[in-house]
């Protein structure tokens, strides 16, 4: 059996997919194309261009103007304690429960998600987004999987199945749902979609892999990684 290896937690609140052939869908995936990161750009006190749309933020998840400073202190300070990577990343379950429990226990639609990703991914994500200089910061994927920390069988999680994502430099990522080519793919490649929008299991993933990643297909120029997701259900 093919191991796999611990990438992250992330805290998402489902919106339904507001484009193409799939509008008014909802998935599973931990894109923040798709769903909302609880833990954002707005999220880190340090962070660029974080007020940029606090307003709509504030007004979406119903906070206050005095929670939002009370939760950046909380996220900057799991930050520096390393419990929390950039961006978007839990690097524990406790520390994802604390936060949704401490901040956003009245929304409803909210998934903790966490993603796993097998021995050869993890070596050439690992190789992909290794800093290129002394003084350059990693990505949360980046620190968790160079822990190598092996996927357990918790009764505390569910596997919903895989998702295809192509990262960013910044540790954000889209999901193949950002392409629209959910039906192109389940054909082309004999896949299935399962009704939480991700896929079942494949026999050879490599195939799909090298087409997402060959930039004649009109995709983005970014890495693609097929990751296994499991749904946090205690």
């Amino acid at each position: 059996m093919t191991p796999y290896y611990f990438g992250g937690y992330y805290l998402i609140k489902e919106r339904p997919i507001d484009f193409g052939s799939l509008k008014s869908k909802t998935v599973l995936t931990c894109s923040n194309c798709i769903n909302d990161s609880l833990v954002e750009n707005w999220s880190y006190t340090w962070a660029t261009n974080k007020n940029d749309q606090i307003e709509s933020i504030k007004q979406d998840y119903r906070l206050t103007d005095e929670i939002i400073p009370s939760i950046r202190r909380w996220v900057d300070e799991s930050f520096n304690n390393k419990r929390i990577g950039w961006i978007n990343t839990f690097n524990d379950l406790q520390t994802a429960k604390d936060y949704k429990s401490n901040f956003f226990s009245h929304l409803l639609d909210t998934r903790i998600i966490g993603i796993y990703f097998s021995d050869r991914e993890m070596e050439t994500l690992l190789t992909e987004f290794k800093p290129q200089g002394e003084n350059l910061g990693t990505i949360g994927l980046y620190d968790n999987l160079s822990k190598r920390i092996p996927e357990e069988n918790s009764s505390a999680e569910t596997l919903i199945g895989h998702d295809i994502i192509g990262i960013e430099v910044d540790g954000g990522f889209h999901t193949f749902y950002c392409h629209d080519i959910s039906k192109e793919l389940t054909a082309k490649f004999d896949l299935t979609i399962n009704k939480f929008g991700l896929f079942d299991d494949a026999e050879n993933w490599q195939n799909i892999l090298d087409y997402m990643n060959d930039e004649r297909n009109g995709f983005s120029p970014v890495p693609w990684f097929v990751c296994k997701t499991k749904l946090v259900t205690e």
